[in-house]
């Protein structure tokens, strides 16, 4: 039996490192090989039996439409130590394990010791998921146009000249999204942008304000 193993990683080095860890646990433990899957649509994900995603703070809130097509296995978050409260999150999240980015190497081990029982087990995938009934968090149209004004690099009191408005309207928006998706700093929320700016949701207000 060999193990397809899902990793989406930006890091080059830390992938590296993580895809030898793997390939050194399932052979020497479990006897198994590994297949390594790196494109990340509907088709690679319903082939997985492990799927290893980084995640910027954030993101577990945004909507990831690619993975209502999982239907087995096991999901594992990388984070960069941020805690999430599952109740709070969207429902393609909410299976996800989350494992600090550095973490100890045991905390790996168990992480991936513990995919590894789900899959001999007979448990699967919960109900469906529908992105109509889900409670992913989003940007509101304003503030979809004031945080495309920031991604690009505006200034505050210029985005509040642009858009004729008061500059504690635009901090008052900045701050309502930094605790909607509990983050704590510009860099976080520019991370965050980017990613948002990429999903292929049926529609991206934030991708498509930027194009104008």
């Amino acid at each position: 039996m060999t193990i397809n193993v899902l990793i989406k990683e930006t890091e080059t080095l830390y992938c590296y490192a993580l895809k030898n860890f793997i390939v050194d646990l399932f052979r020497t433990e479990f006897l198994r090989e590994v297949n390594f899957i790196t494109e990340f649509t509907r088709e690679s994900i319903s082939d997985a039996d492990i799927i290893v995603l980084s995640l910027c703070r954030g993101e577990p809130f945004i909507c990831t439409p690619e993975l209502l097509a999982r239907n087995k296995g096991v999901m594992i978050g990388l984070v960069s130590g941020e805690q999430y409260d599952k109740e709070t999150l969207p429902g393609c999240f909410k299976e996800m394990v989350f494992i600090s980015r550095d973490a100890p190497l045991n905390d790996f081990y168990q992480v991936f010791r513990a995919a590894w029982q789900t899959l001999q087990s007979d448990e699967q995938k919960s109900d469906s998921l529908s992105c109509a009934d889900c409670h992913h968090r989003t940007l509101s149209p304003r503030q979809t146009v004031i945080m495309a004004s920031l991604y690009q690099g505006l200034s505050t009191p210029e985005i509040a000249k642009k858009l004729q408005i008061d500059y504690k309207t635009v901090y008052a928006h900045k701050y309502d999204v930094m605790q909607k998706f509990q983050l704590g700093s510009d860099h976080d929320l520019q991370v965050l942008l980017s990613r948002m700016r990429e999903k292929n949701t049926q529609i991206n207000l934030l991708r498509e304000c930027l194009r104008t």
